[in-house]
């Protein structure tokens, strides 16, 4: 870790407010980068991304400085992550109706754009069906690898598991999103 960085964990554990505020400047754009690729709507990610810092900030004095920073502070925002997962899944199960969110659109290229725009908008549809479908656990694990590209090891460490357990997840999930996309 930066000398800097424990300077400023350290202020911040000794009862200093305006250096969370420094904190959340340098790590901010990370985190909600990442709660955006959990979440694939922004007002989902805001909320992770809040819910994220809260924790953390109430759990700073926890922090030991045994590994880095933005480990642990990672390590928060999966959790946090499945949490949200969770609530949608049991809102899902409330009214089984309602859209849990659409993914973003992406920039269609100029020639033939009415198609792609439609083709890519029906393959998001259908993927996030799909990954609204996985456990919390397997759909979290395989957000880490395909969207943040994060190493088996690194997820473990991350989730605070075995690397044989995110395997596991990762198989269930890519084996579940085949079976259920080959449907669709």
């Amino acid at each position: 870790m930066e000398k800097e960085e424990i300077e400023l964990i350290e202020r911040i554990q000794g009862g200093d407010k305006m250096a969370f505020g420094r904190l959340m400047e340098r790590y901010g754009e990370r985190v909600m980068s990442m709660a955006f690729r959990f979440t694939r709507n922004h007002q989902d990610a805001e909320d992770l991304y809040q819910d994220t810092f809260i924790k953390v900030y109430r759990n700073l004095n926890n922090f030991r400085f045994e590994s880095e920073f933005f480990t642990w502070m990672y390590r928060i925002l999966a959790n946090q992550a499945f949490n949200l997962y969770n609530k949608r899944k049991r809102m899902m199960l409330a009214d089984p109706g309602e859209d849990d969110y659409l993914w973003e659109t992406l920039p269609a290229d100029a020639e033939d754009e009415a198609h792609r725009e439609t083709f890519n908008r029906s393959l998001r549809e259908q993927i996030d069906t799909a990954l609204q479908q996985l456990s919390s656990q397997q759909r979290v694990v395989f957000v880490l690898k395909h969207f943040e590209g994060k190493k088996i090891k690194d997820i473990a460490i991350l989730l605070d598991c075995a690397e044989g357990t995110v395997k596991r997840y990762l198989f269930r999930a890519t084996h579940k999103l085949q079976t259920l996309l080959a449907e669709s």
